[in-house]
């Protein structure tokens, strides 16, 4: 049995982080691609039935493909990531993801507000400041990072990594998309 997550993958973001994201996050190394958590845990994956990806199927057809820009660095306090404008879409789609699965296992503490972001570096303190300013200048001359969004993805982890199970499509493009 392995755990599964809800995931936008965000591959226009490799060419500008990939190399980071190698060396720094953990979940890079085990094959996940750079991404935006929607929800996590989402299912075990001996869970993860025809009738949970048939509501999982209803709830993202009901939305929008996603647009949006990677144009700011913030911190959690051992995480360095890249927040999208705007965020209101995403949390709206993780909102009711979280509501249509009740049944979900829970493990960690819970956040007080869901933060859409794609995640950098982890499980950094000392070198936190210097990964801050290369992704700074990496903003700067490169410009944001433009992303649109038309599935999830259910990426399962298991011993050889991280892989896709499922995707479910989003509805409709979002307007000038």
């Amino acid at each position: 049995m392995s755990r599964t997550l809800l995931a936008l993958m965000v591959p226009e973001a490799e060419p500008r982080v990939g190399d980071m994201r190698a060396r720094l996050d953990p979940s890079a190394r085990l094959g996940l691609g750079a991404h935006i958590t929607l929800v996590y845990p989402w299912l075990d994956s001996v869970d993860v039935s025809e009738d949970a990806l048939s509501r999982l199927r209803r709830i993202t057809s009901a939305h929008a493909a996603v647009s949006f820009q990677l144009d700011r660095v913030d911190t959690f306090p051992s995480t360095v990531w890249l927040g999208p404008t705007p965020v209101e879409a995403i949390a709206a789609l993780a909102s009711s993801l979280e509501a249509a699965f009740p049944e979900r296992p829970r493990i960690g503490p819970d956040f007080e507000r869901y933060t859409p972001h794609l995640s950098v570096a982890r499980n950094v303190r000392n070198d936190r400041d210097n990964i801050v300013a290369a992704l700074h200048d990496r903003l700067h001359i490169h410009g944001p990072v433009e992303c649109l969004c038309k599935d999830v993805h259910v990426m399962e982890r298991g011993a050889a990594g991280w892989r896709v199970l499922a995707s479910s499509p989003l509805g409709s493009p979002p307007p000038g998309g």
